[in-house]
């Protein structure tokens, strides 16, 4: 779940208005876009279900203010689902009732479905005891509904016309990663083709990215490729974005380095000092604790050859 729903989180915050005109363009006109849009993921305490219905969080979740003509607030809740859960239903409801229950406003619910099995669509939750008679219905978007519109996926210039083409060929190419890498370079080409600016390139780029993820001969191979369509393009926004995130990652890399060999470093320098000089007082330990990556290494180089760190002069304990 976590590998579908995640960039798609992100992206339908992004572009959320883009995303109703895209897949339900009969609320998208009933909002008035002109006040201001809030997403309440964060504010709102998390909309937990029991343990039968996956403890987890409803994935998005929207206030916004429909148009004069029918004022007030709704809230509406988008679920993101790539596979059969027989308790969707259920958590539907549950999501619906919670949130109901917190704002105590209206509420809709859409559900955008990602698998490939034409006939999982599950729309509604019922229940019924005596006289008693309790049923929620919610509008559903398959994915896989737009397989036969793709030429009209790639000519729209709606984010989610090509989001919702990535996760089709990630689904069509699983396995054929020449194929993939193809798919992948053409459809962020597009995103040139189109006239998006840097920003909407870089946001979109980075969906396409994560839902066609590629093996490392073939990211080399991508990489080349777009770097010289950007070149020709005289627009480096991709390539110079995993650049500045390449040296970020060194630098994280580097800091994991220095976490995991600080402590080994610094025992093997208190066990020569010892052997050399004496057991080394609590300000020289307190010393070493506090001492860099690089100054670890020469003051331990030093101790070998014994001699004494200048930062570490004064008297050792000895044993």
């Amino acid at each position: 779940m976590q590998a579908f729903d995640s960039p798609w989180k992100q992206i339908s915050e992004t572009y959320f208005p883009q995303l109703l005109k895209f897949y339900y363009p009969k609320a998208f006109k009933a909002i008035d876009w002109e006040k201001p849009v809030r997403c309440l993921d964060k504010e709102l305490p998390k909309l937990t279900a029991d343990a039968r219905t996956r403890d987890r969080e409803a994935d998005k979740l929207f206030e916004v203010h429909r148009k004069k003509g029918d004022k007030g607030l709704v809230y509406l809740h988008i679920e993101f689902q790539n596979q059969r859960d027989p308790n969707l239903s259920k958590r539907m409801f549950t999501y619906y009732y919670r949130i109901f229950d917190k704002v105590d406003q209206p509420v809709w619910s859409l559900v955008i479905l990602g698998d490939r099995n034409p006939r999982y669509r599950p729309n509604h939750y019922t229940r019924e005891l005596w006289d008693l008679s309790l049923s929620l219905r919610y509008p559903v978007i398959k994915l896989k509904d737009y397989e036969t519109e793709m030429n009209k996926l790639l000519r729209s210039r709606n984010p989610f016309a090509l989001v919702t083409a990535a996760h089709l060929i990630a689904q069509k190419t699983r396995g054929k990663p020449r194929e993939r890498m193809r798919q992948k370079l053409i459809l962020t080409k597009l995103l040139y083709k189109k006239r998006f600016t840097k920003k909407d390139i870089v946001a979109i780029f980075r969906f396409i990215d994560w839902v066609l993820n590629l093996s490392e001969t073939m990211a080399r191979q991508f990489k080349q490729s777009l770097a010289a369509f950007e070149g020709e393009q005289n627009m480096e926004y991709i390539t110079s974005i995993q650049r500045i995130e390449f040296k970020d990652g060194l630098k994280e890399g580097r800091k994991e380095l220095s976490k995991e060999l600080k402590p080994s470093l610094a025992k093997a320098l208190v066990e020569i000092l010892t052997l050399r000089f004496g057991a080394p007082s609590q300000q020289q330990r307190r010393t070493i604790e506090r001492a860099t990556l690089d100054h670890l290494r020469l003051w331990l180089d030093q101790a070998i050859s014994g001699q004494m760190p200048a930062p570490l002069h004064g008297k050792p304990t000895r044993p």
